[in-house]
């Protein structure tokens, strides 16, 4: 399998940069062959995006699978972004079989939770070493723990048939996985419409998880794609945004090519051009471009 990667992010507008609370995880799987001496990942390797404005590309080959995970951290969360990372970390080495479920998802869920008490206590000892303990304010904050959506796909090469390959996705709340072809979209997951996006998406606990109501919130779906396929996985925002342009009539996917080389700056100046009109909302915006090529 060979495949071109695009990373996207970007801070909500008027924040600053380390505000930024979603995450992005890219991995691969196999013998990696650099296209075009930019990698973005390398077999058994990962990235993660700084905080934004951040455009990250590159081309991987003969690699057996590919994999992706995206999650927005609540904002009223105190520490999204460390709970947003850690699921995105943990979604990205899951065996296969734990994606392809809802069960087996809620589990990779509930891992992550396990491991974020000794996150906390180690961010706690970190505070007071640098003399800024947390504060009182803080505490219930601290003590409510984080919250986040999550998707993670996996893309993996056909055996015999190089130009083609199979592919599924596991989501929770509102991140969104869309399936180009051509110039056509042929799914939308696991939100479909603009109009469903709202304040109050399912999210992941960081604790007092609820197992039960993660799996059966928890959404799963597969497929198969083949070379110039096009998936773009994006946060809330971004997923709206490319919805609503869908549902007029356009192709947001034509909109998005301008971004396949856009530096930081240019992508920033996009985003703000959208948010000015209403376009796109202000919030934090991660978009993972996959093409298997």
């Amino acid at each position: 399998m060979r495949a071109h990667v695009t990373v996207l992010a970007l801070h909500k507008g008027g924040a600053e940069a380390h505000e930024y609370e979603d995450a992005a995880w890219v991995g691969s799987r196999g013998v990696p062959s650099v296209q075009g001496g930019s990698a973005v990942i390398g077999t058994g390797r990962s990235m993660m995006p700084p905080p934004g404005p951040t455009c990250r590309r590159g081309g991987v080959g003969r690699v057996s699978s590919v994999r992706a995970a995206v999650s927005d951290g609540a904002s009223d969360s105190l520490l999204a972004r460390r709970w947003a990372e850690l699921l995105v970390r943990q979604a990205g080495g899951a065996p296969n079989g734990m994606l392809r479920t809802a069960a087996g998802f809620a589990d990779v869920l509930g891992r992550a939770a396990d491991r974020w008490p000794d996150l906390m206590k180690r961010y706690e000892n970190a505070r007071e070493l640098r003399g800024r303990p947390l504060a009182w304010y803080e505490r219930p904050g601290f003590e409510r723990g984080a919250h986040a959506t999550l998707l993670v796909a996996h893309f993996a090469a056909h055996r015999w048939a190089p130009a083609r390959g199979t592919w599924s996705a596991a989501a929770l709340g509102d991140t969104c996985l869309f399936h180009v072809r051509g110039d056509q979209l042929r799914l939308a997951f696991p939100v479909d419409k603009a109009d469903d996006f709202g304040n109050h998406p399912a999210l992941a606990a960081s604790l007092g998880q609820d197992r039960a109501a993660v799996e059966s919130h928890a959404r799963v779906v597969g497929g198969s794609w083949v070379v110039g396929d096009r998936f773009y996985l994006a946060t809330d925002a971004m997923a709206a945004w490319f919805l609503r342009r869908r549902e007029e009539g356009g192709r947001p996917w034509h909109a998005l090519r301008v971004l396949d080389s856009a530096s930081p700056r240019d992508f920033a100046a996009w985003a703000e051009r959208r948010r000015a009109s209403g376009e796109l909302r202000n919030d934090d915006v991660t978009l993972i471009r996959i093409e298997p090529r």
